[in-house]
């Protein structure tokens, strides 16, 4: 036992990044005012599965005054997706359950739909099912810290419609996620955070890192959650203590050796595992199950797709006072984790921030270089076209139009095209042109001008 320790602590030794960077990444996650009493970030970078820096700023606790370090314990709120998707994976891995099964096969309690809700499609945000987090305000509850697990499930199971029909569209639910969770608890016959003590943290050997089970989190070098309030900050521990959507604690620390599992270790994330979690997800018809806003596919517990010019699988997470991202470059087999206990960081902002400290200006618009003006002569009109990141926004003159006519704006899909309402615009790849295509007009062609 000691001796698999040495060994784990050896894969996972820094490759030592430069001492620079590392400054220059406590600046990005520093407080911006430059007070030296405000809450922060920690944050990890990986290469390969093994640590290239853990380093902070910040406080975790500001009466204490409490730093912030790569052994504090931050909520995950939906960082812990992943980890719940994961738990899920095992089951299947083991014959337990089927990604197929009618989740009424375990939760009876839940009405019948008008088509049956499928443990993938919780993992996947397809379900339909209405977001608990949601419902628990709808119900009067000031904060989701005020309620439970049970009351969450009994709202859940009195719902008697969907959002739509199940399979058929997205829409990010934390209640499809709850009852994941509560399926992973029937089957194993333990709850939820044994089993995923027991199946994911302990092989793993992270030792402090725990899920919730409708209790507040104890013990020392944990983050209070703050938000700006005045000239100062106040604490907003309004997370929920029951686990599924959220409810993982976590150090920067033991991330790290669930990295190296992901990158080399493989002992929880064995090849079968690796392809449900990383597998895009798609709708009944075959369709990506796209998340519009995010311009990437779920997979399990995970957004997967391009970004800024790169391949991210990555999830992030937020509760009032906690703001995270983990986010992985599997071309680059580099892997950033920021987690904040300010509620005004926007982690992801933080996480490219750092992602270029370490990799250079790599985060820019892939299709900048189609902007410009486009003629059609079946339509008798010029789309003025401008990519920024993941949306494409065409302002159209049009001769039937009388002139100046309407704005289009397209969101960016995995395959590189762009959506919007079932219309898709995909470029030609030398830049000179692009193809309109919906269900009723196909293939209606523009050319660049000049």
């Amino acid at each position: 036992m000691i001796l698999n320790g040495l060994l784990l602590a050896s894969a996972l030794a820094s490759a030592t990044a430069p001492a620079d960077d590392i400054q220059a990444v406590k600046q990005v996650v520093s407080d911006p005012d430059g007070r030296q009493v405000a809450p922060g970030c920690a944050v990890g970078a990986f290469r390969e599965g093994k640590t290239l820096f853990i380093t902070a700023a910040g406080y975790a606790d500001l009466e204490a005054k409490e730093p912030l370090d790569g052994d504090t314990l931050f909520y995950a709120a939906s960082v812990s997706k992943q980890f719940t998707a994961l738990a899920a994976a095992k089951l299947v891995e083991q014959g337990e359950i089927s990604l197929d099964d009618d989740v009424r096969k375990y939760l009876p309690e839940l009405p019948p739909y008008t088509a049956p809700v499928t443990v993938r499609m919780l993992m996947l945000h397809t379900s339909g099912v209405r977001d608990s987090l949601e419902l628990v305000r709808l119900a009067g509850f000031d904060s989701a810290a005020d309620t439970d697990k049970n009351t969450a499930l009994q709202l859940l199971f009195r719902q008697k419609s969907t959002n739509f029909t199940p399979g058929t569209a997205y829409t990010y639910s934390n209640g499809g996620y709850l009852l994941l969770a509560e399926v992973v608890e029937r089957v194993a016959g333990v709850p939820f955070a044994d089993y995923a003590q027991e199946a994911i943290l302990q092989p793993l050997g992270m030792t402090r890192s725990f899920f919730m089970n409708d209790a507040e989190p104890s013990g020392s070098n944990i983050a209070h959650g703050y938000v700006p309030v005045g000239e100062g900050f106040e604490i907003r521990d309004t997370y929920p203590t029951f686990s599924g959507s959220g409810g993982l604690m976590v150090s920067i620390n033991e991330l790290a050796r669930f990295e190296h599992d992901i990158a080399v270790g493989h002992k929880v994330w064995t090849p079968e595992v690796l392809k449900i979690m990383t597998t895009p997800g798609t709708f009944t018809n075959g369709e990506p199950a796209l998340d519009e806003r995010a311009g990437l596919v779920y997979g399990g517990g995970l957004m997967i797709g391009r970004r800024n010019g790169q391949h991210f699988v990555q999830h992030g997470g937020g509760a009032e006072g906690f703001k995270n991202m983990y986010a992985r470059l599997p071309a680059r087999d580099l892997a950033v984790a920021v987690f904040c206990n300010r509620g005004d960081f926007v982690s992801q902002d933080k996480a490219d921030a750092i992602i270029e400290v370490i990799e250079g200006d790599i985060l820019t618009s892939e299709r900048s270089e189609f902007d410009g003006r486009y003629v059609s002569d079946e339509l008798e009109a010029v789309y003025n076209v401008t990519v920024a990141s993941n949306r494409v926004t065409a302002t159209i003159s049009s001769k039937f139009a009388g002139g100046a006519g309407s704005t289009l704006e397209f969101r960016r899909n995995p395959d590189g095209s762009f959506s919007s309402f079932g219309t898709r615009l995909v470029f030609d790849d030398d830049g000179q042109g692009f193809t309109i295509k919906s269900s009723r007009v196909h293939a209606i062609r523009f050319q660049r001008e000049g």
